[in-house]
């Protein structure tokens, strides 16, 4: 069955899978914010009417001019794309037809995006029993074997991330072999005391880092992020994009939010505590839980059908994102979003009732 390959569409899930579209739905398939902002704090209509009328700047320099400020880097260093998505794909683009290593099970675009520009994949896959982790002498011989990696962290779906010191000696070792790591930091901004590989992008000149703008600040229909790179790099991704790729709207949009850090922070805090809080209790309950950092984790019931879990939740109206399309995982698990604390009560209710 061709499932949706991403979460955010419930309806059509629904629709695919032949049950009826329940009154009341909570959608836990979407890891945005779920802490929204007050209308107060958005843009008057009056700035969203002449945005919307208005030919955006084609090089968004006003944009990456706040971005580099933010990041300390340099404004070549930036390139804002349509989303972390279109940044994935004009990457794919940039090194087509290259061997490229994916540490897996991960955001399922790397794959997708590459194999589309006649990439040849190689993939390393790590399991619950590791933890989600890898051996460093695993990564380091995939990079012996292809010219890019591509790596999301905190990843996408278990929410894990690797130690500092062994990340730093994994782009050490890529970057003496010429060869590019990509880092998705898409949900960096989720991450209670995180930290970022942007600072080390004027260290290594094969890193290249993805952001994501649409998550933590509600601009998922927007399509804003970001890559940090090396000035070359930079300037080829220009040259592959289309014109006009970021709105007006989006770019201002993006403006406008940048300078709540207060928000973000405070986001980040209560995300971290009811993350804790949910998980703990899912698994003195008796499920598996991933040990997660970011705003979503996996869950498997121990001795039940992911399948059957799913069904039962759908019909309840709670929608979580399934996981066949996650290589190594092969809907063998389910993936929650954190989300307010009513609605993860409503959901803790009914996953403590289901179990026998």
């Amino acid at each position: 069955m061709n499932w949706p390959l991403h979460g955010a569409n419930p309806h059509r899930f629904y629709e695919i899978i032949g049950l009826p579209l329940p009154e009341r739905l909570l959608d836990f398939s979407v890891n945005t914010n779920p802490y929204t902002l007050p209308l107060s704090l958005w843009p008057s209509q009056a700035d969203f009417c002449r945005w919307a009328s208005e030919y955006p700047d084609p090089e968004a320099k006003e944009l990456i001019r706040a971005l580099a400020q933010i990041e300390q880097l340099s404004d070549e260093h930036i390139f804002v794309g349509n989303g972390a998505s279109q940044c994935i794909d004009l990457l794919a683009r940039l090194f087509s037809g290259k061997r490229i290593g994916i540490v897996e099970p991960t955001f399922s675009e790397y794959r997708r995006a590459c194999v589309a520009n006649g990439c040849v994949v190689k993939s390393v896959v790590s399991t619950e029993e590791s933890g989600w982790m890898h051996e460093m002498s695993e990564l380091f011989d995939l990079l012996e074997q292809i010219d890019v990696l591509f790596l999301c962290q905190p990843n996408n779906p278990t929410g894990t991330t690797m130690d500092k010191e062994q990340f730093y000696s994994l782009l050490q070792a890529a970057d003496e072999r010429g060869t590019f790591v990509v880092i998705d930091e898409a949900f960096y901004h989720f991450w209670d005391d995180g930290y970022t590989a942007l600072p080390w992008i004027s260290s290594f000149a094969h890193l290249i880092v993805v952001r994501s703008l649409t998550k933590i600040y509600h601009l998922a229909g927007a399509r804003i992020g970001y890559v940090a790179a090396n000035e070359t790099i930079v300037q080829k991704l220009k040259a592959l994009q289309p014109a006009w790729s970021t709105s007006r709207v989006a770019q201002q949009l993006a403006l406008h939010f940048l300078t709540m850090n207060e928000f973000v922070a405070h986001t980040r805090s209560r995300i971290a505590r009811e993350r804790e809080r949910v998980t703990s209790l899912l698994r003195k309950a008796g499920y598996y839980v991933s040990p997660s950092v970011a705003n979503f984790y996996l869950l498997r019931p121990l001795h039940q059908s992911a399948e059957a879990l799913l069904y039962d939740l759908l019909r309840e109206g709670l929608v979580p994102r399934h996981t066949t399309n996650f290589r190594g995982l092969d809907g063998r698990y389910l993936r929650f979003a954190v989300k307010t604390k009513e609605e993860n009560d409503r959901l803790l209710s009914f996953l403590t009732r289901w179990l026998p």
